[in-house]
């Protein structure tokens, strides 16, 4: 057991299985007080979020298991208030909960879209507008919610929507926060691992990233952990990719890559001369 989270309170998400699981017993070791949030239970109906916690209690530490659905607004905050009602505070939120709907985009429904934007992208919001207030009151926050890579790598449209407003969201909240001087820190994980919604363990090559050491998410954990400590209080608006003892951090998505990225001209272009500069810079697609 660290001490790097005493006296801190976290709540994860989808804290049940996966990703979030591991994140939820690192928070522990740290000795972070802990809220496990996961709807999920097994065939015999054996709750995920239950299995977590006794394994927390097995390692010393404090957390209480919560059941309730991200992607409704007040069991959202059903969650966030589990905190605060168990342990009297709030530091630090992790939004792992979520839902994998892989289909092309002539197989998507409405409902697939609809499903997987209210488990991520509304789940997120949900829960980050019922902690905030919180974290404002107290002067400080930290924030971590969950990306991919797949965002903008993947042919997968509802998957990749939902993820790809995750990062505008955590853009926008990051920047809010860093302008009015919270003390709130929002940072996006994007992970890369062997898990019950990805159970794919081979090369992942998405965007010039090697293929990583390790498919185990407790992995991740670490990085997570460290984002949610008071020495992580200068970083902010990031977008932060992990996988086994891979970390990258990624430079803003808008920033210009080099000065041949950009075409200038005093007037307005004609159709000919933009055919002209433009194939050579962006023909050769992603």
């Amino acid at each position: 057991m660290s001490s790097e989270l005493e006296g801190k309170v976290a709540v994860i998400t989808g804290g049940g299985r996966g990703l979030g699981r591991g994140v939820a017993l690192e928070m522990a070791r740290a000795q972070a007080q802990v809220v496990v949030a996961d709807l999920y239970r097994d065939e015999a109906g054996q709750s995920a979020a239950d299995s977590v916690v006794a394994e927390i209690g097995e390692l010393g530490g404090k957390a209480v298991a919560c059941y309730e659905d991200v992607a409704i607004a007040d069991r959202a905050t059903a969650i966030i208030n589990a905190a605060i009602n168990t342990f009297g505070r709030i530091d630090i939120l992790c939004t792992f909960a979520g839902n994998a709907i892989m289909k092309r985009i002539l197989d998507v429904t409405n409902e697939d879209f609809d499903s997987s934007l209210k488990v991520h992208l509304y789940g997120t919001y949900n829960c980050l507008s019922a902690a905030l207030p919180r974290m404002l009151e107290q002067g400080s926050g930290r924030i971590v919610t969950v990306s991919s890579r797949g965002a903008f790598q993947g042919p997968v449209p509802a998957y990749s929507a939902a993820k790809a407003g995750i990062m505008g969201l955590t853009a926008a909240v990051a920047m809010e926060m860093q302008m009015n001087q919270t003390g709130v820190t929002v940072n996006c994980l994007m992970p890369s691992a062997q898990t019950q919604l990805f159970p794919s363990v081979g090369p992942r090559p998405l965007g010039g990233m090697p293929t990583p050491l390790s498919s185990d998410p407790d992995d991740v954990a670490p990085l997570v952990a460290y984002l949610a400590t008071d020495a992580a209080s200068t970083i902010n608006g990031r977008f932060i990719y992990a996988s086994g003892g891979d970390v990258c951090i990624y430079a803003s998505p808008f920033q210009v890559a080099g000065s041949n990225a950009i075409i200038r001209k005093p007037g307005r272009w004609s159709i000919q001369e933009l055919g002209a500069l433009i194939e050579p810079i962006a023909g050769s697609g992603s």
